[in-house]
């Protein structure tokens, strides 16, 4: 028997001698295998009264708040998960054609929630206060961030003109101060160039990152008189899609036009895509990359890019794949069967009795333990909007798997028969959770690949299967909840000429 651990996704290399696999789907990389990808539960019972294109959580003494906004309204999320409508009188007029669509951008500053969506005045919402969100400024931007004790608006419009290079703050400690004036000091500054648009402000204490199409500027604080100090430190790079900026502590990660990249401290740039999904994420994605939206989830050490791909249906606004990757062990995996149209990291309220968590199904259906931190108030986690336009989080049971071995010989320079594989699956003593193994195989490389039939484990966990040929890989398909996968045992002969 030979034990073949599954390796990292590399679904731009070829299959043969691959040190990963060209398949990985509805998993969690973990160092060592994958663990199940929990499906995404609806836990609103109304959805919004529009396509969602803004989802924000707010931190107070008293506890977290979800924000979120549509083409039309905002809204505040209560404590029975229901989203109020909260919108300035006559809402808002959010651009719906594809390919300039606009979606809601928000920042906190102190008890102010700030949101902007480029079609109407940036507007605020103070908590505990305001009955409804209102103008904050006379001024139209499309990102917002926190920068220091300042709020920077990017991409804006002031009476009437678009400055799409443009980077305006606030006052210190005045988010309603946007008047340019040594003394408050607001101001503004034009990163001209042939470097494109204002993609993404990503806020920070120390420093800002602007993102622009194809460069990367850190913004600064030096005070007066300049106030902000802006200094290149990424040429032709930057963000592909607006919304594909995704950050965690000192951390940013990102689309740019030639892959997926992290930025680290505010300065070292590093490739993270390049020779494993850069290619594949390309060439499956069918839509206009504005629609590509990504959230971090810190309870899986992962960010997650949502876009629509391959074999999609229905609008063009609800995306149906996920390509994941952990940054704590640099390995990839993709997701599918989840319909949504946005997600982000955002809060839920805590499920405080067991009837509670009847929304996620039986007692056995639970991805994690009862007494998980996942369960309780103010925890932030992956979430989202499904096709039905309901706020939920991925807390359901496990996705259908499927992971691919690695192509290898069964024995070397010749023919092998596989007589045997025996999954390495822990599925946690689940009685509804079904494996199977199917042998890929071909005779040369030059040849497609066959597909056999998929052969189901026997009560000892073996799947017993005669499959000769002289290259094979083996897919692992996993139906119903289970823990983890890390490998399978393959037991070969030699067989045929060499």
């Amino acid at each position: 028997m030979a034990d073949i651990q599954f390796g990292q996704l590399q679904a731009d290399l070829p299959a043969y001698q691959n040190t990963g696999s060209i398949k990985i789907n509805n998993v969690i990389p973990l160092a060592v295998g994958y663990k199940s990808f929990p499906r995404f539960v609806a836990l609103s019972g109304t959805g919004l009264s529009n396509t969602p294109v803004g989802l924000f959580t707010s931190f107070s003494a008293s506890g977290t708040t979800n924000y979120a906004g549509d083409t039309t309204k905002l809204y505040q999320m209560d404590s029975s998960l229901v989203f109020q409508d909260k919108s300035k009188a006559g809402g808002y007029s959010n651009s719906t054609t594809e390919g300039s669509r606009d979606f809601w951008a928000f920042t906190q500053f102190g008890s102010n929630i700030i949101a902007t969506n480029h079609a109407d005045n940036i507007q605020k919402f103070e908590e505990g206060v305001d009955s409804a969100f209102s103008d904050l400024v006379s001024l139209k931007a499309k990102y917002l961030a926190v920068v220091r004790d300042f709020v920077v608006a990017g991409y804006t419009t002031e009476s009437s003109t678009v400055y799409n290079q443009r980077v305006k703050w606030s006052g210190l400690n005045n988010s309603a101060q946007w008047t340019p004036s040594q003394t408050t000091p607001s101001g503004y500054q034009d990163i001209v160039g042939t470097h494109g648009n204002v993609q993404a402000i990503v806020g920070g204490e120390s420093y800002g990152v602007i993102f622009m199409e194809r460069a990367i500027y850190r913004m600064d604080y030096v005070g007066t008189p300049l106030i902000f100090q802006f200094d290149k430190i990424a040429d032709n790079i930057g963000a592909f899609a607006p919304k594909s900026v995704a950050s965690f502590g000192s951390d940013i990660f990102f689309l740019a036009q030639d892959g997926f990249y992290k930025l680290s401290g505010g300065q070292q740039l590093t490739p993270i895509g390049i020779g494993r999904v850069n290619e594949f994420f390309f060439g499956d994605t069918t839509s206009n990359f504005e629609g590509i939206c990504s959230a971090v989830d810190p309870n899986n050490s992962m960010v997650i890019w949502s876009y629509r791909g391959s074999g999609a249906t229905g609008t063009g606004t609800v995306n149906n794949k996920l390509l994941c990757y952990n940054y704590a062990v640099d390995r990839w995996s993709t997701g599918s069967d989840q319909d949504l149209h946005f997600i982000n990291s955002a809060s839920q309220e805590a499920f405080t009795t067991l009837e509670a968590l009847d929304i996620l199904g039986t007692i056995d259906e639970l991805p994690y333990s009862l007494d998980s931190y996942a369960y309780g108030e103010g925890i932030i986690g992956l979430s989202g909007f499904n096709s039905a336009k309901k706020f939920g989080k991925f807390l359901g049971a496990s996705l259908d798997a499927t992971v691919d071995t690695t192509e290898f010989e069964g024995a070397k320079n010749r023919n092998s028969t596989l007589l045997n594989a025996r999954p390495i699956v822990d599925a946690n003593g689940s009685a509804n959770t079904t494996i199977t193994v199917t042998p890929i195989t071909r005779s040369s490389q030059a040849d497609a690949v066959s597909e056999g039939s998929a052969v189901s484990t026997q009560s000892n966990g073996d799947c017993p299967m005669r499959s000769t040929s002289r290259y094979h890989r083996l897919r692992v398909d996993v139906t119903g909840n289970f823990k983890t996968l890390s490998g399978i045992d393959v037991e070969a002969k030699p067989t045929g000429k060499r």
